[in-house]
């Protein structure tokens, strides 16, 4: 069961993402509509990558981007296996971006826990971008 902070998040990442361009084309409301916008409701969850699905995914120009809400670092036990699920797709030659929404409080966590993974360079140039 997801919490209504975590809906919220991917609520909120949706929007920051298409002020920033992206068509959103599949959001994962894990049966709570009520906590998104109209626009999103009749969106598809999307698919399945490594036995993952991102929360959300949209689409600017012809370059996909992946959208991943958490509100927790440490006890999640499918971070790790997510992250790399999700950045190690690439899309005509070109590396799919990876955004990730956190509460303020776990920003430096979440750079932490990519600076471990081998993917700070990643995070620095851009392919992988952190919204608090």
């Amino acid at each position: 069961m997801v919490s209504e902070d975590h809906q919220r998040l991917v609520n909120a990442l949706a929007n920051i993402l298409e002020s920033q361009g992206i068509t959103i084309t599949h959001v994962d409301m894990a049966e709570t509509p009520e906590l998104f916008d109209e626009k999103y409701r009749k969106l598809a969850k999307p698919d399945e990558r490594d036995g993952y699905s991102p929360d959300l995914e949209g689409m600017k120009g012809a370059l996909r981007h992946f959208g991943e809400a958490k509100t927790k670092i440490k006890d999640d036990p499918n971070i790790d296996a997510q992250i790399r699920a999700f950045t190690n797709r690439e899309m005509d030659g070109k590396d799919i971006p990876l955004h990730m929404v956190v509460p303020k409080e776990l920003k430096k966590e979440l750079e932490g826990k990519l600076y471990k993974m081998g993917l700070y360079n990643k995070y620095k140039n851009g392919t992988i971008k952190i919204w608090a």
